[in-house]
């Protein structure tokens, strides 16, 4: 089972907004790495992520 969540990304100084499937079982912390890693973004030029809306 999945669950449709918006994840915001602070890239360099950008804010990347992004809508993802995630598992209904996965953390805030994994969903925000692997939206991430889905869009190429390197771990230095990443400054911070958040799931904001469930």
């Amino acid at each position: 089972m999945t669950r449709r969540v918006t994840v915001e990304l602070r890239v360099d100084d950008e804010t990347v907004v992004e809508e993802v499937d995630a598992s209904i079982v996965a953390t805030d912390d994994a969903i925000v790495e692997q939206t991430r890693r889905d869009l190429g973004v390197a771990p230095e030029d990443f400054d911070r992520g958040e799931v904001v809306a469930p």
